[in-house]
């Protein structure tokens, strides 16, 4: 019997850990099977011939475990990645895996947190009682940005480092990975009222380029830093928070890098998993509007269509 996708899958459990694709009935696909799944996938695989392979990981939150998944679809299908970039969630497993963590070991550290304490600290479920302690410690201290957030960022990086020592045997330097990737964040400034003005804040990227001597771990948090939630992230006298709050899915920051590489002649394709997507399916027409009034937004819209004329019909690929 072969794999049919449309089939319900209201069966499927986190609690297990396949190693190969599930089939409908909680079982894991065989030789046969496995074989029809991936020639499913043979025009893709066909185009990613002979092509550089980007992996661009959005934020989510706690739907990380979904970039997991799209991780383990690409080893089954032999997709060789060369570069990662990641905001927030998309930071924390694309660092992950970037540091040597395979499939099995992120699946297997997704299933293991058994409580929101492990990452957030004491009473992570009472963000009430987080609260209220934390209106008290800033009644009694200097207002600043250590104080800011509902849960300490330190317990979150703390833990990252215990993963990277347990499965990698030390933290890494972003100049140290084998694997580039690439964390965007959004630089607030130094904590002065002077560096805070809104021209000031600016998005800034870590990678084996840009920041060789920053810690994994560090730029993890950096990007992960969730306004409110978790406090600031410093490295060295800046302060940093989300990287959703400029860039959700980091697709501009990996067409700049391709830019500043110069590498007009490799044949680069992208590969983008938005957690945010709410499952709309978008026709030819949709594109093409989507395409258009994204022209209209961009400053240099109008000049990019009078030099190309050609490039303004934008075409789907089906497979």
């Amino acid at each position: 019997m072969g794999y049919d996708a449309t089939q319900d899958l209201s069966w499927f459990s986190l609690t297990r850990q396949p190693q190969e694709p599930l089939a409908p009935g909680g079982v894991t696909l065989e030789s046969e099977d496995l074989a029809e799944w991936v020639e499913q996938f043979r025009p893709f695989l066909k185009y990613l011939r002979r092509k550089e392979v980007i992996l661009a990981l959005s934020g989510g939150g706690m739907s990380m475990p979904c970039h997991v998944s799209a991780l383990r679809v690409l080893e089954l299908l032999s997709v060789p990645i060369s570069r990662i970039y990641g905001t927030s969630a998309g930071a924390v497993i694309g660092g992950l895996f970037a540091a040597g963590l395979s499939t099995s070991e992120l699946e297997r550290v997704m299933l293991d947190i058994g409580s929101p304490d492990e990452l957030f600290g004491f009473a992570s479920r009472l963000p009430t009682l987080r609260f209220m302690t934390g209106a008290v410690v800033r009644t009694l201290t200097k207002p600043s940005f250590e104080t800011s957030g509902l849960y300490s960022l330190t317990k979150v990086e703390d833990y990252v480092e215990r993963l990277l020592i347990r499965y990698v045997g030390r933290v890494p330097r972003m100049g140290e990975l084998k694997l580039p990737v690439t964390c965007v964040a959004f630089d607030i400034g130094t904590g002065r009222p002077s560096s805070s003005r809104p021209e000031s804040a600016r998005k800034t990227i870590f990678s084996r380029d840009a920041t060789p001597d920053v810690r994994l771990s560090e730029a993890i948090g950096a990007s992960m830093s969730i306004p409110g939630a978790l406090t600031p992230k410093k490295i060295g006298e800046r302060y940093y928070i989300d990287g959703s709050a400029v860039e959700h899915l980091p697709i501009a920051t990996a067409f700049e890098e391709w830019l500043e590489r110069k590498s007009f002649r490799s044949r680069q394709v992208t590969i983008a998993v938005d957690l945010g997507y709410g499952g709309e399916v978008t026709g030819r027409e949709g594109v093409r509007r989507s395409c258009s009034s994204d022209r209209r937004r961009s400053p240099w819209g109008s000049a990019t269509s009078r030099r190309y004329p050609r490039r303004s019909t934008h075409r789907t690929r089906r497979w």
